[in-house]
């Protein structure tokens, strides 16, 4: 199975658009191994769904233009003097192409850039624009995505997981407060508990004034 994933990725144009439905080409490709349609890459065109109807053996599907129009070679820009330097763009891009911090203005770096176009619709003041280049740079681009994507996809996954340990840490810190108060409010009841017992013992001798009255009262103080 993994092999015929890396023969299917291998087909898909790298572009990382997620028109197709899935996150990403890679995603794609393990979709379409598990039997999912294999003509939803409209970025690649009829030429990668024949391609990939071909490695699967299988009969040719027409491409399927419901899932988007198609991706030219193109790189984002961003105007510099209308960026805010919100992050949304750095998170919107699935191969990590846009670099910046907060309130600060950000940058593409165009030898990653896919031109999928996923920045575009975060932006709240329209300052990304797309702009034609050379197939070959745009090919060579798509080439590298690949790895930024996995890895952008490994961060985010590690990213999670120390959130969750985060989490898990919280709530088991509650958890081991709420048993040291229970424990606490166990063993406040139990000295009451001893008090109250002995304090009736006092006062039974009390009755049988087998001690006197004032030294009673003083050893219930010293309780």
């Amino acid at each position: 199975m993994s092999n015929l994933i890396e023969l299917i990725n291998a087909e898909l144009p790298q572009f990382q658009c997620g028109r197709c439905e899935t996150p990403g080409c890679r995603p794609y490709a393990e979709e379409i191994a598990k039997g999912s349609p294999h003509n939803r890459c409209v970025p690649g065109g009829q030429e990668t769904s024949d391609k990939i109807s071909k490695l699967l053996d299988t009969d040719t599907l027409l491409l399927d233009e419901e899932y988007g129009p198609e991706l030219k070679s193109q790189v984002a820009n961003i105007i510099e003097q209308d960026c805010i330097g919100c992050t949304k763009c750095i998170d919107a891009c699935p191969v990590g192409a846009i670099t910046g911090a907060a309130n600060l203005m950000h940058n593409v770096i165009n030898d990653l850039c896919t031109g999928c176009e996923l920045c575009i619709d975060p932006c709240p003041v329209d300052c990304i624009e797309l702009i034609d280049i050379d197939e070959d740079q745009s090919i060579s681009a798509r080439q590298i995505s690949e790895y930024f994507f996995d890895l952008k996809v490994e961060l985010h996954q590690r990213k999670n997981k120390k959130t969750k340990m985060n989490k898990s840490v919280s709530e088991n810190l509650v958890i081991a407060k709420s048993i040291n108060q229970k424990l606490f409010n166990r063993n406040i009841n139990k000295k009451e508990s001893i008090r109250n017992l002995q304090i009736e013992m006092l006062d039974a001798q009390k009755n049988e004034k087998s001690i006197s009255a004032s030294d009673i009262e003083t050893l219930k103080k010293q309780l």
